[in-house]
């Protein structure tokens, strides 16, 4: 029963993301927002804000998460009945991906060494002046 109640409430806050999506593009049709992503942001709300506890949902997402690949085998099948359009794009596809994954080194690496830094200067010890 626990794991039953576990995949609603994860179903709950998927069709909560799509109908939030949906209203966002009735409201402002030129934005898309999948209601996947904002499913998920509004199930991170809830956990973060602790109306939820986390065992709420454990064990359900830990196993779709633990077999994710599982989900895109259908995604990449159907990448491949388009390969004829792919190759005439290969190279600048390719480029893309290499680019994308510097910036997202350097990106990652720029806010680990902020973070250290912040850390560094908060846990510095205060000076006492009457010392």
């Amino acid at each position: 029963m626990k794991i039953i109640k576990q995949i609603f409430i994860i179903l709950l806050f998927y069709v909560l993301g799509e109908m939030l999506a949906l209203l966002i593009k009735l409201i402002f049709p030129s934005v898309f927002i999948p209601g996947t992503i904002l499913g998920m942001g509004l199930l991170l709300l809830v956990l973060a804000t602790g109306k939820m506890a986390l065992n709420e949902v454990d064990e359900v997402g830990s196993f779709l998460t633990t077999n994710m690949a599982f989900f895109f085998i259908p995604a990449a099948v159907s990448v491949l009945e388009y390969a004829n359009l792919l190759q005439s794009a290969f190279i600048k596809i390719l480029i893309i991906i290499v680019v994308s994954i510097l910036f997202s080194f350097f990106m990652v690496t720029l806010f680990v060494k902020l973070t250290l830094l912040l850390q560094l200067k908060w846990q510095k010890p205060k000076e006492d002046p009457h010392a």
